[in-house]
């Protein structure tokens, strides 16, 4: 019992190192900036309460490279809307009970009304203008208005200059990242899947739903990304070399997006047709499902390998839509067909 316990925490801290691998550089660049952010506002300019320019700094930049800018300038445009509206509520009503319900109401109407397209994607936007305007009216100080909205732009500037010129994200790099965890996430769904097809394992009553749930929780990270991606190459002027590659890396990212759609269809009509009443499905679909997988896993390190494994599963496609007696088996054989023309497609895609 103990040599398991010492195990599993073991692994669970090595779990956590290399989750703090993975985050340490933005991590630093958070702390340096909001460092910096204080430093500006407190000991350069004198702000006797500087605490939103470091706030605005590491809420900005955080722990992850994604969408930073982005974030920066929707921070920087709700926190300084939140003070105003904050300010002006404590001139007309003061502070308490009522003021505090009406700025909030008052704020998040305001914000949903303005927050269209770049500035209100996501709630960054919401969120900070409601914050900053509850903060004003709980830390009220006469004449800290215009101190307020200084130390919210020193601290997105800083961020800006931090995620745009000094220390942009690699578009190729977080394209990549996002790209392996959604392959990694439909290999595990098709592995499952086979497993299900050769009677190897019975299927979670809610699944392929689960699945479905958390390979759509990977394709929101690739969405983000390829924002990401874009977004950098357009403002970095460190990274406008790369305009051209990540153009073709973010056309990749859309097969990989259909591939996910074919790969939870294939999911859906498999494992059902093996629990329903129909005939045992035939050899070949475990077989062709298996291929999958391996395609899927090896798509990103050994492409070669993964176009012999494609090629495999398009003749056991051909083999199960030659012999197909019954419409499941038809619909299996297309689906099938779809993943194979999907994956090929990614592969070719890929950059070297």
């Amino acid at each position: 019992m103990s040599t398991l316990l010492l195990a599993t925490v073991a692994d669970g801290g090595r779990a956590a190192i290399e989750r703090l691998r993975g985050v340490w550089f933005p991590t630093v660049q958070t702390a340096i900036a909001s460092g910096l952010a204080w430093y500006i506002a407190n000991d350069v300019l004198g702000h006797p309460q500087p605490f939103f320019a470091p706030i605005a700094s590491a809420v900005c930049l955080s722990i992850s490279n994604v969408l930073r800018a982005q974030r920066a300038v929707q921070m920087i445009i709700g926190v300084s809307l939140g003070i105003w509206m904050g300010a002006l509520t404590h001139r007309l009503l003061g502070t308490g009970v009522i003021p505090i319900a009406l700025t909030v109401l008052l704020a998040l109407c305001v914000a949903v009304v303005i927050g269209r397209g770049f500035i209100g994607q996501g709630m960054m936007f919401v969120n900070q203008t409601v914050v900053s305007s509850i903060l004003v009216l709980a830390l009220y100080r006469n004449g800290a208005v215009a101190e307020r909205v200084d130390d919210a732009l020193i601290g997105g500037g800083l961020a800006i200059v931090f995620a745009v010129l000094l220390f942009p994200a690699n578009p190729l790099t977080v394209l990549r990242k996002a790209r392996v965890t959604v392959l990694d996430a439909l290999h595990d769904v098709l592995s499952r899947t086979a497993e299900v097809a050769a009677g190897r394992r019975v299927a979670a009553h809610d699944w392929p739903l689960s699945a479905m749930d958390h390979v759509h929780e990977q394709l929101g990270g690739l969405l983000q990304s390829r924002a990401t991606a874009r977004q950098v190459v357009r403002v970095s002027p460190r990274r406008w070399r790369l305009r051209g590659a990540v153009a073709a890396a973010d056309h990749q990212a859309v097969h990989v997006a259909l591939l996910a759609t074919s790969v939870l269809q294939l999911a859906r009509v498999v494992v059902p047709a093996v629990g329903g009443c129909c005939d045992p499905l035939p050899r070949p679909v475990e077989a062709v499902v298996v291929d999958l997988a391996e395609a899927t896993a090896l798509a990103e390190s050994d492409p070669v390998a993964a176009t012999t494994r494609v090629e495999s599963a398009r003749r056991h496609a051909s083999t199960l839509l030659s012999h197909a007696g019954q419409r499941t088996e038809v619909v299996i054989a297309d689906v099938v067909q779809a993943c194979v023309d999907d994956l090929q497609r990614v592969i070719d895609l890929r950059q070297g």
